[in-house]
Order: C-alpha cells, then sequence, then structure tokens
C-alpha cells in the first residue's frame, strides 16, 4: 500500500505541465523530461493496476487530476504573492495602510476556500466514474503521498501539525 501511494502522489504531481523543464538548462531538459514521462507511465499503470481502473476511467482521471491540479498550483501562487505582500506591509517601520491589509486578508482567505473547495469539485468529479472505494483509495493514497513529501522536506505531517497547536 505505501508504494501505491507514492505512485497515486507521483501521478497527481506529474500528471499535469510541469513548470520546472523550463527552468533546467537546455541540455538537461530532454533528459529529465524523459525521465519525467517514464515515471507517469508507471505511475498511471500502478494506479490503474491498484485501483483496477479502466482505460476510460483512467484518461478520465488523468483529466479531472490534472485539471484540479492546475487550478490549485495557480491558486498557490496568488496565496504565496498574497503572504508575501502582507508580510511587507506587517513589516516593522513600514506605514500599513488598513484598508490594503484588510483587502489582501480577505483575499487570502477567499482564496484558502476556494483551494479546498477544488478538492471538494475534484471528489465531484471523481464521483461520475469512480466507486466510493476508489475514490477513497484515491484521497488517502494522496494524503499518504503529501505527508511523505512533506516529511521528506523536514515538515511535520498534517496530522502532527494540528495536534502541535
Amino acid at each position: 500500500m505505501r508504494i501505491a501511494a507514492v505512485y497515486v502522489l507521483a501521478f497527481a504531481l506529474t500528471s499535469a505541465d510541469m513548470s520546472l523543464a523550463a527552468q533546467e538548462p537546455g541540455p538537461v531538459r530532454p533528459r529529465a523530461e524523459e525521465l519525467r514521462r517514464r515515471v507517469r507511465e508507471r505511475v498511471a499503470e500502478r494506479i490503474r493496476d491498484d485501483l483496477e481502473l479502466t482505460s476510460e476511467q483512467m484518461r478520465r482521471l488523468r483529466a479531472t487530476v490534472g485539471s484540479h491540479a492546475a487550478q490549485r498550483r495557480d491558486l498557490e501562487v496568488r496565496q504565496r504573492v498574497l503572504r508575501g505582500a502582507l508580510g511587507e506591509q506587517l513589516r516593522p517601520g513600514v506605514a500599513a495602510s488598513p484598508d490594503s491589509v484588510g483587502r489582501m486578508t480577505d483575499e487570502l482567505m477567499a482564496v484558502r476556500v476556494r483551494y479546498a473547495e477544488s478538492f471538494r469539485d475534484e471528489q465531484a468529479e471523481l464521483a461520475a466514474f469512480l466507486d466510493p472505494f476508489q475514490r477513497a483509495r484515491v484521497m488517502l493514497l494522496r494524503e499518504r503521498l503529501a505527508d511523505r513529501a512533506r516529511q521528506s522536506r523536514g515538515r511535520p505531517r498534517a496530522t502532527e501539525r494540528r495536534m502541535e497547536r
């Protein structure tokens, strides 16, 4: 099951276009893209086998996960921009505008809500072609993989962060 979790997360992370390839130097890019392509293929095979998906279900899963992942990446960028701007406004010695800080805070909260809603919307779309067990397995595998990714970066798991508060 752990290997399946890694594959699901890798699938989710690699299913949409990766902007990192554009940042790599020229000669490395084709090799890196080839490795990504191979990983995507292996992950797709593993997911299809583990969840016993048809070709049509797999096609729809890729499209659904890819479109929602792209939307969430855009929202993550907006959150980073807003947090940076808020940080600048709240620095000691900066004459912050209460109206500006209020608008940015409100927008940041709205972006976070849209981010959460994107997962709900994705699940609703998945329900159209996956059975409840497949959907639950995809969701749990994704969470496990995200926890592993956080741990590999030295960050606590989501459940550990909640307990610390």
